[in-house]
């Protein structure tokens, strides 16, 4: 008797070239949180911490993305990251 053997379609994960801080981070995949893009672009060399504040732009302005808010980046998308005591 033969087994039939039943290919199942698994999605690959594609990186992502974005931008964080103007320095082009690459994510191994589009689906991330919020600190994911933080640790991502620190394990990349941005001098950045995990505790500072990330918005990604959106038109002429920047919207915060929380540390544990599920997002799907897009190639190319700006993002933002300064610390809690900045005031710019």
């Amino acid at each position: 008797m033969t087994k039939m053997v039943e290919k199942v379609a698994t999605r690959r994960p594609k990186p992502v070239h974005i931008k964080v801080n103007k320095q082009v981070v690459v994510l191994p995949d589009r689906a991330t949180t919020g600190v994911g893009i933080k640790l991502e672009a620190i394990g990349q060399g941005a001098l950045i911490q995990p505790n500072f504040v990330l918005s990604i732009r959106q038109g002429d302005r920047f919207v915060l993305v929380g540390d544990n808010e599920a997002i799907n980046v897009h190639r190319s998308e700006d993002f933002l990251v300064v610390a809690p005591d900045d005031n710019s």
